[in-house]
């Protein structure tokens, strides 16, 4: 029973977890029309790592209060350097690919290739792993590709070799992400996890930032930190789609197959293209309706386990 109900939780988390990043493009958006990348992942992981160490402090305090402390929180004695490698491809490695991807193709077609990794991960949870994998999620997800297609039908449909390696690497970034994370359980917890993801994170783009400014510093950050929409972004992007967002799907990772966590990421495209709709006013057609019902119903039917005939 214990087991049934640690699995709902972590189909939940994974679902917030893509709700969250859906969300995220939008306050992106917001945050690039003022700062370049690199500034924007400066300050979005300067501020999840200021967060999260701040409740690591609160955490230890307590401990020595009470005798015992709110939660579980040791990096002492344990194999740091495979959260280090993570930490590389999941933020570091991850963003770098992606932005570089989206730049040299067009939004079309980094959102279908993006969508393809549920189908990597299900080869990961297969030969890496070793996880058993239904055919009724092998089939979820090659149709959530179709139905993520369906989203961006219409669009431009521009692509470049250089374009596409680097959306390749992105989703072989993003399906490598979920398995060190799916066996980094065995050792960490799910904040133990995000902490260090973050803490290489801040470590690689304040660096970047600074050499991207170098000669030219005003031109590079103030703009951004005269900016009020960029703070906004900054606190959307380093508190709730990072420390909160990561912190559910590390825990979800932790409690279902990479297959089951991965297939979440297509919700993501939905709540992007609805909160877009929404807030944005963007255009929503018959083709993206039917997208969004593709992906919704592959999702469900993937993480719902077949009644068992009396």
């Amino acid at each position: 029973m214990q087991e049934k109900k640690k699995r709902t939780l972590s189909l939940v988390f994974a679902l917030l977890a893509a709700v969250i990043f859906g969300m995220s493009f939008m306050f992106s958006k917001l945050a690039l029309e003022v700062a370049k990348p690199t500034v924007l992942l400066a300050f979005r992981f300067i501020t999840a790592f200021a967060a999260m160490s701040l409740v690591i402090g609160v955490n230890a305090l307590v401990g020595k209060l009470r005798g015992r402390p709110l939660f579980a929180f040791s990096l002492k004695g344990k194999p740091i350097g495979s959260l280090i490698l993570l930490g590389l491809i999941q933020p570091v490695l991850y963003f770098f690919c992606e932005n570089y991807g989206i730049l040299y193709t067009s939004s079309a077609v980094a959102g279908t290739i993006i969508a393809v990794v549920p189908i990597a991960c299900i080869l990961m949870d297969v030969l890496v792993l070793h996880e058993k994998v239904t055919r009724r999620q092998v089939v979820c997800a090659v149709l959530c590709i179709v139905g993520v297609a369906f989203i961006y039908m219409g669009g431009e449909t521009h692509i470049s070799a250089l374009g596409l390696v680097f959306l390749l690497m992105t989703v072989g970034c993003d399906a490598v992400y979920y398995t060190l994370s799916h066996k980094a359980a065995e050792r960490f917890t799910p904040f133990e996890v995000t902490y260090v993801m973050f803490t290489v994170g801040m470590l690689f783009f304040i660096p970047s930032a600074l050499i991207q400014g170098a000669g030219h510093m005003a031109e590079t950050f103030l703009p951004a930190m005269q900016s009020g929409s960029f703070w906004g972004a900054v606190v959307y992007l380093g508190l709730v789609s990072s420390v909160v967002a990561y912190f559910l799907l590390n825990f979800a990772n932790a409690n279902l197959t990479v297959s089951e966590t991965s297939l979440f990421s297509n919700v993501t495209t939905v709540v992007s293209v609805l909160a877009g709709v929404v807030l944005l006013r963007e255009p929503f057609g018959i083709w993206q309706i039917i997208g969004v019902a593709v992906i919704l119903v592959c999702v469900y039917a993937a993480n719902t386990t077949p009644k068992k005939a009396a």
